[in-house]
């Protein structure tokens, strides 16, 4: 019964990942063509969202991980978070 919990998660993980790099990526790219499309700009809005997708990819999926790992090691993410900088009295 274990088993099958932990597989159920990691299909769960394997598709949330799937499904943040896949709209992260196309939806600036649809975005850049249709612009693109629109204002004749060939490929300058493509080159944009490609990189926006890929800078938002990253960031959404290395969030996903570190959120994976904290709950592995059996804490939140917050609490391996450096702590703010006290103000002098």
């Amino acid at each position: 019964m274990g088993c099958g919990v932990k597989k159920r998660e990691a299909l769960s993980l394997a598709l949330n990942l799937g499904w943040t790099m896949l709209f992260s990526l196309l939806i600036p790219l649809l975005i850049g063509l249709w612009l693109d499309n629109k204002l004749n700009t060939s490929p300058l809005f493509v080159l944009i969202g490609a990189l926006l997708g890929i800078l938002a990819a990253t960031v959404g999926v290395a969030r996903m991980t570190l959120r994976i790992f904290a709950r592995a090691a059996g804490s939140s993410p917050e609490e391996q978070a450096p702590p703010n900088e006290e103000e002098p009295d």
